[in-house]
Order: C-alpha cells, then sequence, then structure tokens
C-alpha cells in the first residue's frame, strides 16, 4: 500500500468525522513532529497502540477493500486496569473489510451514522480442522441484546444507532451500504498482532512514495 494513500485517506477519515459531527481527541490530529515532541508523556499511548491505522489488506485496491481504523483507548492482554478497547472504522460506500475472527476478543461493532452497516457472519470449525470456515452451520448473534439467527454467510444489516456482539471464533466480513460509514467498536482489549485470524493469508507492506503526514499507531518509535 502506498504512503500517499495512507496520508490522503486519513486526511479523508478526518474530513468524513467533522461532517458527522463526531469529535476525536486531540491526537488524532497530531504531527509526525508533535508525536516526537510529546514522546515522554505518550509511553502508555504508544504501547497500546492509539491512534490511527490503514489498511487495504493487500488488496491493492483501497476503495474496495480496506478501512482507516482509529483506536481511541486501549489497555493490554491480561492487564484487569483497562480491560476494554474503543475503535472507530471511516468506511467508505461499498468498501469491505475481510474476512476474520478473533481468539480473544469480543466486541460490539456499532454503526454510528452513514449508510447501513452490512455483516456476514460464518461459524469457524476447531483449530483440528484449521479453523476452517463453517459454510454449513447456522450462525446466532445478539444485536442490541436481541438474539437474531442467520444461515452461514447470512447478512446482519446494522443501521445507524444500532450494534452487533460478535464472539470470539466467529467470522464476520463487513462491508458499508448506501453511504460512508463511522462504525464503532467497543470491545475487550485490541491487539491485532495476536488476535486476528483472516481466513485468507495477508502480508502488508507500505510503499514510501511519500513523506509521513500522520504516524500510524504501529508507526511510533519505542525506546
Amino acid at each position: 500500500m502506498k504512503r500517499s494513500v495512507i496520508n490522503t485517506n486519513i486526511e479523508w477519515a478526518m474530513e468524513l468525522c467533522k461532517r458527522m459531527n463526531f469529535n476525536l481527541p486531540d491526537f488524532f490530529y497530531w504531527t509526525p513532529e508533535e508525536w516526537e515532541e510529546k514522546k515522554e508523556k505518550t509511553e502508555r499511548m504508544r504501547e497500546v497502540g492509539l491512534g490511527w491505522d490503514v489498511t487495504d489488506y493487500a488488496s491493492g485496491d483501497f476503495d474496495k477493500i480496506g478501512a482507516v481504523l482509529g483506536t481511541l483507548r486501549n489497555g493490554k492482554m491480561g492487564d484487569m486496569e483497562r480491560p476494554y478497547c474503543e475503535k472507530i472504522i471511516a468506511m467508505k460506500d461499498g468498501q469491505i473489510l475481510p474476512r476474520h475472527f478473533h481468539y480473544e476478543k469480543t466486541e460490539d461493532i456499532i454503526n454510528r451514522c452513514g449508510g447501513t452497516l452490512c455483516v456476514e457472519v460464518w461459524n469457524s470449525k476447531p483449530e483440528s480442522e484449521g479453523y476452517a470456515v463453517d459454510n454449513e452451520s447456522e450462525v446466532t448473534v445478539y444485536c442490541d441484546g436481541m438474539k437474531v439467527t442467520v444461515p452461514a454467510g447470512g447478512v446482519v444489516k446494522v443501521t445507524p444507532g444500532n450494534s452487533i456482539t460478535l464472539t470470539p471464533y466467529v467470522y464476520h466480513r463487513f462491508y458499508a451500504e448506501g453511504g460512508e460509514l463511522i462504525v464503532g467498536e467497543v470491545s475487550k482489549v485490541n491487539d491485532d498482532a495476536a488476535d486476528n485470524h483472516f481466513s485468507e493469508e495477508i502480508h502488508l507492506t507500505i510503499e514510501e512514495d511519500e513523506p509521513v503526514r500522520h504516524l500510524l499507531c504501529g508507526g511510533y518509535v519505542m525506546e
């Protein structure tokens, strides 16, 4: 993924939040130089990965498969001082976030504002079967506390203000329908390095075609 695409789409997400009156913490607007200046005060923030993340999931087509994610608050796995996370996901109309599940994290995925969030769900098979996608069994989830059962690969449509709860080992794939979206996530601690299992292998790289205008949460220098 090109750095220019990352820079441009973080700025698009900032503008989307302004248009939809969703206020972000100040640190989302810091420049790389400001992060450096505040290095001694931000160790905890950098340790738990607060800030932006942008990926096209190695698709080469961000507008089709990709997302801008922002971590507003987070803790560390096994640390009960802050055992929760809050994130946003900014999505363009029709954009897809690929199929995956989490080993540990239970998450409420909330349509904060915009179009309709469409969530496709599948059960996973056990570890002995390589966590293969179960294309046969029905999937039961909760939407704002109400039980919903759909066929394997069924779509749960989440309209603005509403949510879906996703538990470990439930595969899910998101896409935006009918307009841009700000998706909220309230969950157990988030650890993208250890807790994400994608149904297809993904290798992520960045092509540095222009200077960094906005640091990614995985791009802070830890000393």
